[in-house]
């Protein structure tokens, strides 16, 4: 496994991990001030900004021990059921086998990357019942859910954007697992050891 992989993985974090209180309470964390950050720049046109960028580990004096020790004392706590009921109006849609629901649009998105829809639920890990009444649209799929589609299927930015907002979800910075997915969609990192290698390397939970 190349070690190049976990140090671009490493430089993405920093830049975009946004959780200040778990940053800051590390042993290594320093202040960093407003002007630290923008050096040479504008202080008034981009002082909001330094004053959001200044809160992540990229910043810091020593952003490879800070995020060493993050990595250390990071529990994943994450846990959410993988669909959740749709909203009275979805379901009253989905008995007229409505187009526009989250899981019409998932159904097309997964035939597109070349898979079954029908035939999906074993690799997912739901009841065929659940996943067959989800692309109905009488379910709606929750984040843990849209994360490991668009693992298995290598699904595009766009797409998984696209679906996410479909069904009311979208990328959370303040949540390591959030970022990692985020890495591995926009890089296109879809092989399985390499998933396996950067859930392991921040101590999540492996979602594949």
């Amino acid at each position: 496994m190349s070690e190049d992989f976990i140090h671009d993985l490493n430089e993405y974090f920093n830049k975009k991990f946004v959780n200040y209180e778990m940053i800051s309470s590390m042993p290594s964390y320093e202040s960093i001030t407003i002007s630290m950050v923008l050096k040479n720049r504008n202080r008034i046109e981009e002082g909001e900004y330094a004053a959001n960028e200044m809160r992540k580990i990229a910043y810091q004096p020593n952003p490879d021990k800070v995020l060493a020790e993050l990595k250390e004392r990071y529990v994943d706590n994450n846990f959410t059921f993988s669909v959740r009921i749709a909203p009275f109006k979805m379901r009253i849609k989905a008995l007229f086998r409505s187009k526009d629901l989250p899981g019409p649009f998932l159904a097309k998105l997964i035939k597109n990357y070349g898979e079954t829809p029908e035939a999906l639920w074993e690799k997912v890990g739901v009841s065929q019942e659940l996943w067959q009444k989800t692309l109905r649209g009488y379910y709606v799929p929750e984040k843990v859910l849209l994360f490991k589609i668009f693992l298995l299927l290598g699904v595009s930015l766009e797409d998984s954007l696209a679906l996410m907002k479909l069904c009311g979800a979208y990328y959370n910075y303040e949540d390591a697992r959030d970022v990692v997915v985020r890495y591995l969609i926009d890089y296109r990192v879809f092989n399985r050891d390499m998933i396996d290698r950067a859930f392991g390397e921040f101590h999540i939970r492996k979602i594949l």
